[in-house]
């Protein structure tokens, strides 16, 4: 019974982790026995796997057609960026009143070398971001494992959203991310509650413009 258990977690987290790094196109058919071969199991737990997908919001079943990896939409992208702002904002005020971590302050201090390196391009801003690390390590910062796994979800959706526009990103956003992201760090460290959750509010709120505007 574990080795069955395993073998359908197996799978689930195989085949989302394809549609999150977008190998698995939005609007792509699934063909049960295709993904089965390929994994080297059986179609049940293959369809197991697209039953949950489908509960997280991966996969759609049209019923007479079967399932489709979903499309990312201008709506799911705002309702991802709201709750983020309701989640994060709060976060970013119960961050700065511990006034950050060791891990937080090992980030800024990697910010603030690409800054004044003025080596501000894509892939400094990546390799030192790595697109959401900093606010998973705003979250840990407050020390709530129920937030984190809450948090762990919805991010899924946002690296899928930001893998499949990553390639059309500019220079200039990558630069406002790394500016931005350091002004937050700045606030939580200063202990400044109401500055640190402006910051992030803005970060949101120019993020979300951002991305809808590709």
């Amino acid at each position: 019974m574990e080795g069955t258990k395993n073998k359908k977690v197996q799978v689930y987290e195989a085949l989302k982790r394809r549609i999150i790094d977008v190998e698995l196109q939005p609007g792509l058919p699934i063909n049960e026995a295709v993904f089965a071969e390929d994994l080297g199991v059986s179609k049940t737990p293959i369809r197991e796997a697209l039953r949950q997908l489908e509960r997280d919001g991966f996969v759609e079943n049209v019923p007479g057609r079967g399932s489709t990896i979903t499309y990312i939409t201008s709506n799911e992208i705002q309702d991802v960026f709201q709750i983020r702002e309701i989640i994060e904002v709060g976060v970013a005020r119960k961050a700065a009143a511990r006034k950050g971590n060791t891990e937080l302050e090992k980030i800024r201090e990697d910010g603030l070398k690409i800054l004044e390196a003025g080596e501000l391009m894509e892939e400094k801003v990546l390799e030192w971001g790595k697109w959401e690390n900093i606010h998973y390590a705003i979250i840990r910062s407050i020390e709530n494992d129920s937030l984190e796994k809450i948090y762990s979800g919805l991010m899924d959706r946002m690296t899928r959203i930001k893998n499949h526009y990553g390639q059309r990103f500019t220079k200039r956003r990558f630069n406002d991310i790394l500016t931005e992201h350091l002004a937050l760090l700045d606030a939580i460290f200063s202990g400044d509650e109401e500055a640190a959750g402006r910051r992030m509010q803005e970060h949101l709120s120019n993020a979300s413009s951002y991305v809808l505007g590709l």
